[in-house]
């Protein structure tokens, strides 16, 4: 009986458009992703992605360019511009908090070798809920119901796991939260909320359409993607 080929490089192309890939999942095909960076690198550079990959949580990931480089790419090769090829995900200002909560939580553990964090339901919403101006705390029954909105969307995008700790709900970030979110994002989306809980202006706005579970205003400048 003939034994099955091992992965190329386009299994790994293919696979890679479908989703992030860790080593765990599948370790030829990681092996193959990473004999052929470089070339990886060209391939999808070339149609407007950028390859992303982490040696050391041992993932790999397609990021879209914006619109911006893309155009740049275009004129500089003297082409029409591309279309996206990965379809983008935009997350609402208050899902953007919780998912910023989650990386600062699992950036800070991984900062210390542990990889495998787990937390407590209760303990999120709680976190989330005091992290929101003053005005706002009173309505935790509203903020607790948008944070598990917010955290069945994530695991739904591959971004968690549901599990418990004894008898506890709990959820398990992956690692693939500190790579799919790139640091300029999770900075400037940082300085916005720190503008946000400042001002009191901007507390009041934010009163307004959190009554009514009505996406902020700003929600356009959230974390924003998940490609």
């Amino acid at each position: 009986m003939a034994t099955e080929a091992p992965p190329s490089i386009e299994h790994a192309k293919v696979r890679l458009l479908a989703g992030p890939l860790t080593e765990e999942e599948d370790p030829e095909l990681w092996a193959q992703v990473v004999l052929g960076r470089d070339h990886l690198s060209r391939w999808f550079g070339d149609i407007g992605i950028e390859l992303v990959m982490h040696a050391d949580y041992r993932i790999a990931l397609l990021r879209q360019t914006d619109e911006t480089d893309r155009r740049r790419r275009a004129a500089d090769n003297g082409k029409a511009v591309l279309p996206p090829v990965l379809k983008s995900r935009a997350l609402s200002f208050f899902e953007s908090q919780v998912l910023s909560y989650l990386h600062d939580k699992l950036n800070a553990a991984a900062s210390m070798g542990i990889h495998e964090l787990h937390l407590i339901r209760s303990e999120v919403h709680d976190a989330i809920i005091n992290l929101q101006p003053a005005a706002q705390r009173n309505r935790e029954a509203i903020l607790t119901n948008r944070i598990d909105a917010a955290l069945n969307k994530f695991k739904d995008y591959g971004l968690i796991d549901e599990t418990q700790i004894g008898a506890q709900p709990a959820i398990q970030p992956k690692l693939v939260l500190l790579v799919i979110i790139s640091r300029d994002e999770l900075e400037r989306f940082n300085t916005l909320l720190g503008d946000l809980i400042v001002e009191p202006r901007a507390e009041s706005e934010l009163g307004d359409t959190q009554d009514t579970g009505a996406p902020p205003t700003d929600e356009a400048n959230g974390v924003a993607r998940h490609g």
